[in-house]
């Protein structure tokens, strides 16, 4: 309770003060993100897609993101919390053969979110990495729905404005819908488990595409690809650019794809309006609400 009350005064500090340490990072950040996407092959066909895929850079083209829009597919193109744990996942099987410290891998994953920009989904994961090491290494154990808490109230803390960040929102909510499929829902099929990632995201879907259940089994069969494929080649690309033919066909097969599932594409509003903002936060905190009491309930029953 007393971290919580601790939490809160900071933020309404931060906001009251207009204190922001994202603004301060600001010349850091672009430099760093610019540096990024320099590496880059500028001469390869697909050089929206590696920007946004490697890079964090927003699409600027409606041709180059409707594809990754109408399948639901575009939470992968730009960086965000998956991305990071791509790398934390190499990072420690490289770890178990070179010992790397817990340090290295926070620092690596720190330089990379520099270069994505810092977004608010990618500094929200980079928040929980750095909280789940130190609670691992001080032994200590908080549940689910509290450490999602934490996190989401401390990069707030880090940019107040985040308050009316879609991205934000949504990859709170995605984060929470893997605890809650760890938690009760671990058995259950991929089918279903994506299931609930469209159910729950579905107002915002909607200001992005004309929804569509087939988005479901497209995020099934292909978001693995992006993950464990183009994203880590992406990533050899930008080290070695003379790969970026295979990444071209690649992303020229991925489009074919998408493409066969004929997934009406149409922007609903050019811009978020504030009643999803508020519709959001209302679900974010109720589904911390719902967890809390399951949760407490549950510890009841135990003792009992």
């Amino acid at each position: 309770m007393i971290l919580f009350s601790l939490l809160i005064i900071s933020l309404l500090a931060v906001s009251i003060f207009r204190f922001s340490v994202y603004e301060i990072l600001s010349d850091v950040t672009k430099k760093s993100h610019q540096f990024c996407i320099s590496n880059l092959p500028e001469n390869s066909p697909s050089i929206a897609e590696l920007k946004a895929l490697v890079c964090a850079e927003n699409f600027t083209n409606l041709n180059d993101s409707q594809f990754y829009i109408s399948s639901g597919l575009i939470h992968l193109f730009v960086v965000s919390g998956a991305h990071l744990i791509v790398i934390e996942n190499f990072l420690l099987k490289a770890s178990h053969r070179y010992k790397l410290p817990a340090l290295v891998i926070l620092v690596t994953l720190t330089l990379y979110a520099f270069a994505c920009g810092l977004s608010a989904p990618v500094v929200r994961c980079l928040i929980a990495f750095t909280l789940s090491y130190y609670l691992r290494s001080k032994n200590i154990y908080w549940p689910a729905h509290l450490r999602l808490l934490v996190i989401g109230i401390l990069t707030l803390v880090f940019n107040f404005q985040w308050v009316s960040s879609l991205g934000l929102q949504m990859s709170w909510i995605a984060a929470f819908l893997v605890a809650l499929g760890a938690h009760f829902f671990e058995d259950r099929s991929l089918i279903f488990k994506q299931s609930l990632f469209y159910f729950a995201l579905l107002p915002s879907i909607t200001f992005f595409q004309t929804p569509s259940p087939v988005v479901i089994l497209c995020n099934v069969l292909l978001a693995p690809v992006l993950e464990l494929i183009l994203f880590p080649l992406g990533l050899m690309v930008w080290f070695f650019n003379f790969l970026h033919p295979v990444f071209d066909h690649l992303i020229g097969v991925l489009k074919l794809i998408i493409s066969t599932f004929e997934i009406e594409f149409r922007i609903q509003s050019q811009s978020f309006p504030p009643q999803l903002i508020f519709y959001n936060w209302v679900f974010i905190f109720l589904l911390h609400g719902v967890f809390h009491i399951v949760y407490v309930y549950q510890k009841r029953k135990a003792l009992d």
